[in-house]
């Protein structure tokens, strides 16, 4: 190994400029500047991920304390005192009617009176309302809407058809 200005040299001919000789052992180190920035640029990702995420108290959201209450609630099908929505068939006419318009509190009942099997489910709606209920033949679902909003829906499984729940 030679030695004087610099890091040591390999004598090896298997060393290629900035290896260095440890031992016998031919250590390669790759001093380049593309590496420094990729390696530098993971440690600013991962920094801003967890940033991202939030601290303080864990829970809900990171932020602590309980998740909100939906706005939709599954609920037993009471035997009266609901508003009927009957499902009909897997055209865009399926849900009837197609526009319900109820105050807060109300339950809204989705009866299949088909013979195929569809869903009750949320595609815009304000937060906390999502729903996705799935509604055998003969069967019927029912939702309870507790607060003001415009819930639009369709069913998953034939998305042609489509309604719309409206809660003042």
């Amino acid at each position: 190994m030679q030695t004087g200005r610099g890091p040591p040299v390999c004598p090896s001919t298997k060393c290629r400029r900035g290896s260095y000789c440890i031992e016998g052992s031919v250590i390669t180190v790759k001093q380049n500047r593309k590496s420094r920035l990729t390696i530098a640029g993971f440690f600013i990702v991962l920094a801003g991920l967890l940033y991202s995420c939030g601290g303080g108290g864990g829970g809900y959201g990171g932020g602590g304390g309980t998740p909100p209450t939906s706005t939709v609630q599954v609920v037993a099908c009471p035997v009266g005192g609901t508003t009927d929505v009957s499902i009909i068939s897997s055209t865009a006419a399926g849900f009837s009617p197609g526009s319900v318009t109820v105050p807060v509190n109300t339950t809204v009942k989705w009866t299949n009176a088909g013979g195929m099997q569809h869903t009750v489910t949320s595609t815009t709606v304000p937060v906390n309302g999502t729903f996705n209920q799935t509604v055998n033949p003969g069967v019927s679902v029912c939702l309870k809407f507790t607060s003001a909003g415009t819930f639009n829906y369709q069913c998953s499984l034939h998305p042609v058809m489509t309604g719309l729940v409206t809660v003042q």
